[in-house]
Order: C-alpha cells, then structure tokens, then sequence
C-alpha cells in the first residue's frame, strides 16, 4: 500500500505515472508535428533525412512509452542513471533557439534543447518522488533523453564541423 507522502501531489502514484506518460506521449507527439511541418516544406535531402530520423526517434518513443505499464523491464531498468551528459555543445546552443526551416542545424538544435528539457524533468521528478516504480520509470526517461541528447549533440557537432574539412 501507498502512503500519500510517495507523490509530491499526494495522489495515487499510479495516477501521477499515467499523467506524467500521457504527458510526455503529447509532447512527443507535438515534437513530430512539428518535424513533418517542416519535412512538407523542406527542400533538403540531408534535411529530410534528418527529419525522419528525429520522427522516428519519437514515434519509438511513445511506443515505448504506451506500453511502459506492461513492460516491466523497461519500466524498472536498474542500469539507469548510468548515462553522463556529455554537454558536447551546450555552450553553442541558446535556450531559445527556434527551428529555422531548412537549416539542420538550428532543427538538430531545436531538438537538442527539447530532449534536454525533458531530461531535466524527468531527473528532477525521479529526486522528488518516494515511490519506487514511480521514481525508476523517471529515471528511465531521463536516461533514455541524455542518450539522445547525446546522439542528436554528436550528429550537430558533425554537422558544423563537416563545412571546416
């Protein structure tokens, strides 16, 4: 049985989980309308590409996500927490940065700030609450963004650099 002290709110943790999912599920989901918008008008190959990649990063996502309450090894992983951010190129990307059509870079910066925002949530949530499912499915979010934090900072870096070779 859980006490009211294993949510910040006092709710149901089951409750809390539900919502915070549904959540990140409508954020995801904002993230791919967001990526076909500008796939429709792009005129790019290497933007396009980049564009499906990130749609299917999120469409495996919310899978992943629709079915964490099912998945046991998923929803309790205990290797998270294991992921480092590497913060390869915070100190170029602006908190505000808005994608800018074409442009990989600012899309590839877009992304990066709205991965890194979800990894803060979910690793300050996952301090916050005292259940422990609760808590490990937190953790699990937050180390499945700082990989692909990780992994959209890698291919901007290669990017920007790629016009200096």
């Amino acid at each position: 049985m859980t006490s009211n002290n294993d949510t910040i709110s006092g709710k149901d943790p089951e409750e809390v989980m539900k919502k915070i999912l549904s959540k990140l599920i409508s954020i995801k989901g904002n993230m791919i309308v967001k990526y076909e918008e500008i796939k429709k008008k792009s005129h790019y190959d290497n933007t396009v590409k980049i564009l499906e990649d990130l749609i299917d990063m999120e469409k495996h996502d919310i899978g992943i996500i629709e079915n964490a309450e099912n998945t046991p090894h998923i929803r309790y992983s205990f290797t998270s927490g294991k992921e480092s951010d590497y913060e390869i190129v915070d100190h170029i990307i602006g908190e505000s940065e808005e994608m800018k059509g074409d442009d990989p870079r600012s899309i590839l910066a877009w992304s990066i700030n709205q991965t890194d925002e979800i990894y803060k949530i979910a690793q300050v949530l996952s301090q916050d609450y005292e259940d422990a499912e609760l808590r490990l499915l937190l953790k699990n979010i937050a180390e499945n963004e700082i990989k692909r934090k990780n992994r959209l900072s890698k291919l901007y870096d290669d990017i920007v650099n790629m016009d200096y070779w």
